[in-house]
């Protein structure tokens, strides 16, 4: 992994799931009929879903999910990406950026201009995130940028909003079955 989960090891936890669950290892790297393997595992299972479930907010990344449905954006990107919205952004950041993060994924889906466009700019983005996390190496100012327009813009958006339906995005199918669209 390339991310440093030293300062949270919840997400260590979900990301060495996600490890396990690929390598079909048991996330402490040993084989399924070791000693108190099935506790540990109840015990990491609690931990990663409480903090998947502790609040939408890490839930709700709909343009990063949808990138990373599509392939397009790496998974410890995407993991940074979720752990920076719940340590630092609200839930009026959220229900803004779900005020145009819904539109968007649902153009993403039918053009494939707008998913190279939107891609760029999480891409920038995450480079921004990772650079904050201490990878020196993926400093990018067009992100810092984004992150510092951005997020105040979402928060004044959220405070003009309500609620927003990001999870009919996700309604079985949807995703999916797209139908005969064309992809300029």
């Amino acid at each position: 992994m390339n991310i440093k989960y030293t300062s949270d090891p919840t997400a260590k936890a979900l990301g060495d799931y996600h490890d396990a669950s690929q390598t079909g290892v048991n996330w402490n790297g040993s084989m399924a009929g070791a000693v108190g393997a099935d506790s540990w595992r109840k015990k990491q299972q609690d931990k990663s879903s409480s903090w998947s479930s502790s609040s939408n907010k890490t839930d709700s990344k709909v343009i990063c999910t949808e990138l990373r449905r599509q392939g397009l954006l790496d998974r410890d990107d995407y993991l940074r990406g979720a752990r920076y919205v719940e340590a630092h952004l609200t839930d009026q950041h959220i229900r803004g950026y779900h005020a145009w993060g819904v539109p968007t994924v649902r153009l993403m889906r039918r053009s494939k201009r707008a998913t190279t466009f939107w891609r760029a700019l999480a891409k920038a983005r995450a480079d921004h995130l990772a650079y904050l996390d201490g990878d020196t190496f993926r400093r990018n100012r067009f992100g810092a940028l984004l992150c510092a327009v951005g997020h105040p813009v979402c928060y004044v958006i959220g405070s003009l909003v309500g609620e927003q339906d990001w999870q009919s995005l996700y309604v079985s199918g949807s995703a999916i079955n797209l139908g005969p669209e064309k992809r300029s």
